[in-house]
């Protein structure tokens, strides 16, 4: 059974990563030309094809997306050049996008 102090411990290391990612995602943006401002651009790697998506900022909130970018972190890193490559189906990347328009 969680203690208290636990979910503060767990929502602090959440917004820590959370704003990782938030300053890093930052620097890329500018990279990608056309696209909007609350925007960013990642790449479903897994299936026939990689897929092209266009994020909004707010998905960064969803537990489910952050996971994703959790996994991309670990097997690729965040240095890599152009879109941010996600480690998933694109089937699996939509319906996470779709839950949260629910």
């Amino acid at each position: 059974m969680a203690k208290p102090g636990d979910y503060r411990r767990i929502k602090k290391r959440s917004n820590g990563i959370l704003s990782s990612l938030m300053g890093k995602l930052r620097t890329r943006l500018s990279v990608f030309k056309g696209v909007n401002q609350g925007y960013f651009v990642v790449v479903a790697t897994e299936g026939r094809k990689p897929e092209r998506f266009v994020i909004e900022l707010g998905h960064l909130k969803n537990p489910e997306f952050l996971k994703l970018l959790k996994q991309a972190e670990e097997e690729f890193g965040f240095s890599q050049e152009g879109a941010l490559a996600i480690p998933c189906q694109p089937g699996d990347l939509q319906r996470i996008i779709a839950m949260r328009k629910l």
